[in-house]
C-alpha cells in the first residue's frame, strides 16, 4: 500500500492495538499490517517466532508520522523512529521491543 509509513511494531497484537486506539484518538489514521498472521510463522516457515509476520502500525499520512512517533514516545517509552535495533553479536536487525535478539540470544544494548 502506497503512503503508508510503518511507527510500531510489537509480537503482542493487543499492544498494538493500544497504539493504534492512541493514534486514533488523536486524529490520526492508521491500520494495523499483519493483524493477523502472527500465527503462520509455525506452520509457514517453521519457526516458533517469525519478527516479519509480527503486527505493525502503519500511519496513512505522511505528515503526520513524526507526531505519530511522538504520542508513541510518550506513551511507550520508545526512542521516536526507532522500530528496529542491530545486535551487537551476530549483527541481525530486531524490533524495537524484543529485549534479547532473535537469532543469537544476546541481550538488547542499552
Amino acid at each position: 500500500m502506497a503512503g503508508m509509513t510503518t511507527v510500531f511494531t510489537d509480537q503482542d497484537c493487543t499492544r498494538v492495538g493500544y497504539a493504534r486506539s492512541i493514534l486514533e484518538s488523536a486524529g490520526i489514521a492508521c491500520f494495523i499490517q499483519n493483524e493477523n498472521t502472527q500465527t503462520l510463522g509455525v506452520s509457514l516457515l517453521g519457526y516458533s517466532h517469525t519478527p516479519i509476520l509480527d503486527p505493525a502500525l502503519c500511519v496513512v499520512d505522511e505528515t503526520r508520522v513524526e507526531e505519530a512517533r511522538t504520542l508513541l514516545q510518550q506513551h511507550f517509552g520508545i526512542e521516536a523512529g526507532n522500530t528496529e535495533w542491530v545486535c551487537p553479536s551476530c549483527k541481525e536487525s530486531n524490533p524495537a521491543s524484543f529485549e534479547l535478539c532473535w537469532n543469537c540470544q544476546a541481550a538488547k544494548p542499552q
